[in-house]
């Protein structure tokens, strides 16, 4: 079945906020889910596998507020950790020109992909690299993802952030941005069963009616109650 980009978001977004995430950060996480399913690397399905780690067990704190050259994630998900991680190192890639930070411990580095993209509106482009081979480069128009990556088996990595772009090696498959648009506009296929079990965690958004509420009616009431 085919859903808008919006339907997946806003069910996403609402299962993330039964699974306690709090305001903005169930957006955030949203967002990373939405990127992927409109990018054909299975969000949904991601979301789903992964909702029992982290159901009422949001810990997006940062252990240190201070830029060092080795960040060890103990397993969190980029899910919550990501989002504020990387806005704190664009910060610093725009003041340094470029960092290059070891990462340890990543769980779920394809999470990391959605908010790279991000970055590059503000010309902050990506490489994330390990022992001298290549998982992923985030240009202007077109980005490389390695199957290690899209697979989460790449837990230790070093992520190189710069105001200058990536080459990407003439050797590998790259995908063109414009995916995002196209099946964005054609509607997004998610698993369905997948689909279903967030949707349950969605349904824990919905208040309750009360009896009050259904004499009122949907709405009802005026500005004043």
């Amino acid at each position: 079945m085919s859903y808008s980009y919006y339907e997946v978001y806003t069910n996403a977004q609402r299962a993330f906020s039964g699974l306690g995430f709090p305001y903005g950060a169930d957006e955030d996480a949203a967002f990373i889910i939405s990127w992927l399913e409109a990018f054909e690397l299975n969000g949904i399905h991601l979301f789903s596998d992964i909702q029992k780690k982290i159901d009422s067990n949001f810990n997006g704190a940062l252990q240190n507020n201070k830029l060092m050259n080795k960040i060890n994630l103990e397993k969190k998900s980029s899910l919550m950790i990501g989002p504020g991680l990387i806005d704190f190192l664009n910060f610093h890639t725009l003041k340094n020109n470029e960092i290059n930070i070891e990462f340890q411990n990543c769980f779920d580095p394809l999470f990391l992909i959605p908010l790279l993209y991000k970055s590059i509106k503000k010309n902050i482009f990506s490489k994330i690299i390990n022992q001298n081979k290549v998982y992923t480069v985030l240009g202007k128009n077109k980005i490389f993802i390695h199957e290690d990556i899209k697979n989460n088996n790449c837990s230790n990595f070093i992520l190189n952030l710069s105001i200058n772009e990536y080459q990407i090696p003439e050797e590998v498959k790259s995908l063109d941005y414009n995916i995002l648009n196209t099946n964005i506009s054609n509607g997004l296929n998610p698993n369905q069963s997948s689909w279903d079990e967030i949707s349950d965690l969605a349904f824990r958004t919905y208040v309750p009616e009360s009896e009050e509420s259904r004499e009122k009616g949907a709405g009802g009431g005026d500005a004043n109650d």
